[in-house]
């Protein structure tokens, strides 16, 4: 769970330093709507992260971390790429199919024991 650990760190670190980037340096820099999505983008990364942390901290659910983990990595990436470009790739599909990903990730934790339960 290591692995998990440390992708929730970095999904952590890099939601919240977009996160806190749009409020100064990318404030002026992007138009509102890319301005909206940066906030948007970086919160729910941030979120991600922290729940992957939480999740490799009291379970032992490879494959639903690795769905989360995943998912959040590819929607996240593609939504950054449309914000940072201005341009819609041809792959912008990607973005619904990344939050697809996570979400099965969060649904398959239902069937998930925490380690410290009894």
């Amino acid at each position: 769970m290591r692995k998990v650990w440390a992708a929730g760190v970095f999904h952590g670190l890099v939601g919240g330093v977009l996160f806190f980037a749009t409020l100064h340096p990318l404030r002026d820099a992007l138009g509102a709507h890319a301005l909206e999505l940066a906030k948007i983008g970086g919160v729910w990364q941030a979120m991600q992260g922290l729940a992957l942390m939480i999740v490799a901290a009291v379970t032992t659910a490879r494959i639903p971390a690795l769905l989360i983990a995943i998912g959040t990595a590819v929607s996240c990436a593609m939504l950054y790429f449309i914000i940072f470009s201005g341009t819609r790739p041809p792959f912008i599909v990607l973005v619904p199919i990344g939050g697809a990903i996570a979400a099965a990730g969060w649904v398959s934790l239902l069937w998930t024991k925490p380690t410290n339960f009894q």
